[in-house]
């Protein structure tokens, strides 16, 4: 192999580019190849370019090799593998063309095989694919979450709401008179029928809030965040301290939401799993951002663990964030507690695609 004077050392650029004779012995190799495959010129003597760079598809290779001698295309690009002195693999692009000064007169002596690193390029594609499977398992999982809500609410309206009222219409009917049988017992009277549907109306109330909250609508984030703590607190007899300052007037509407669902969710799991005895709810606004934080002292768990089966709670409050192009953490260890932070800009821009 004939091999070109040594240029001076050049970093890493993830492309670089050989003359190899048509049965693939090399004749010229530059640096940035050499970076690339992290060996020396001298090193490729007893090889062939084949053997360095193997081929992945030798029979789209034979033919595409066959087209390009004969003049057919001008080029082609394979994609190939090899292993690096160190041991690491590389995948790599490799395009074979005739040289630039070739006329086209006579049968060019040397192919050129410009080579470009795809490892990078593969990163990428399997976060991609990571975060598109990702995506779809979540897709699925909101939908059975939404059918699961449906059923819920449709058996709260039939069998609680639906049931009382009707019992209540019988109970109307029959307020103040005797019952059939029983000597001085009466049907519920008309002060207590009214106890009883006031009773029924909470339900009601408290299950169109869980579906929308007026009070985020008319009043803004603040008071709903505060009223939904304080309902929080009511039913679950958990003590809720909750602070919100600065937030602003004018805050677009989903992304309220998305801050107001994320408070419900953290409050419903820590509820239902950590045991706390009391609870931190603080938001808290500045000219460029909005920070949530919702702070428990209940018995933790291992985050880690958490996310090889997190649950739809965890997930959608952080997808929530990561769509205001926010940062979204969870802090806890075992006995511990648990702290769930969040930031989301206020920029245009970010509360813009937020909406969307």
């Amino acid at each position: 192999m004939q091999a070109t004077q040594r240029q001076p050392a050049r970093s890493h650029v993830g492309v670089g580019s050989a003359h190899i004779t048509k049965d693939g012995q090399w004749v010229r190799v530059d640096s940035s190849l050499q970076d690339l495959m992290g060996a020396r010129t001298d090193e490729f003597f007893n090889t062939t370019f084949d053997d360095v760079f193997h081929i992945l598809d030798p029979e789209q290779e034979r033919a595409d090799r066959g087209r390009l001698l004969k003049r057919e295309i001008l080029y082609y690009a394979s994609r190939r593998k090899m292993v690096r002195k160190s041991g690491e693999p590389l995948p790599v692009r490799v395009v074979f063309h005739f040289p630039a000064s070739w006329s086209g007169s006579r049968a060019p002596e040397t192919i050129v095989a410009t080579v470009q690193d795809l490892s990078e390029l593969q990163a990428a594609e399997a976060a991609l694919q990571e975060a598109e499977t990702a995506r779809h398992e979540l897709a699925r999982r909101l939908t059975n979450a939404q059918e699961k809500e449906r059923t819920r609410i449709a058996r709260e309206l039939h069998d609680d709401i639906g049931q009382s009222l009707a019992i209540l219409r019988i109970q109307m009917l029959r307020a103040g008179q005797p019952v059939s049988g029983m000597v001085g017992k009466r049907h519920p009277t008309i002060p207590q029928l009214c106890d009883n549907l006031k009773l029924l109306a909470e339900k009601v109330s408290l299950l169109s809030h869980q579906l929308h909250s007026s009070e985020l609508e008319y009043l803004g984030l603040s008071v709903a965040v505060q009223s939904h703590c304080r309902e929080f607190s009511r039913q679950y007899k958990i003590p809720v301290e909750c602070s919100c300052n600065d937030i602003p007037e004018d805050l677009d509407s989903l992304l309220a939401l998305s801050l107001l669902r994320i408070v419900q969710e953290a409050l419903h799991n820590a509820a239902k799993h950590s045991k706390a005895k009391s609870i931190q709810v603080a938001v808290q606004g500045t000219p460029s951002e909005l920070s949530l934080l919702i702070a428990d002292d209940g018995i933790g768990f291992d985050p880690e663990e958490a996310k090889l089966a997190a649950g739809l709670g965890l997930i959608s409050m952080r997808e929530r964030v990561h769509l205001a192009g926010g940062e979204f953490q969870i802090t806890s260890r075992p006995g511990e507690g648990t702290c769930i932070a969040a930031r989301v800009p206020l920029t245009a821009q970010i509360v813009s695609s937020a909406a969307k």
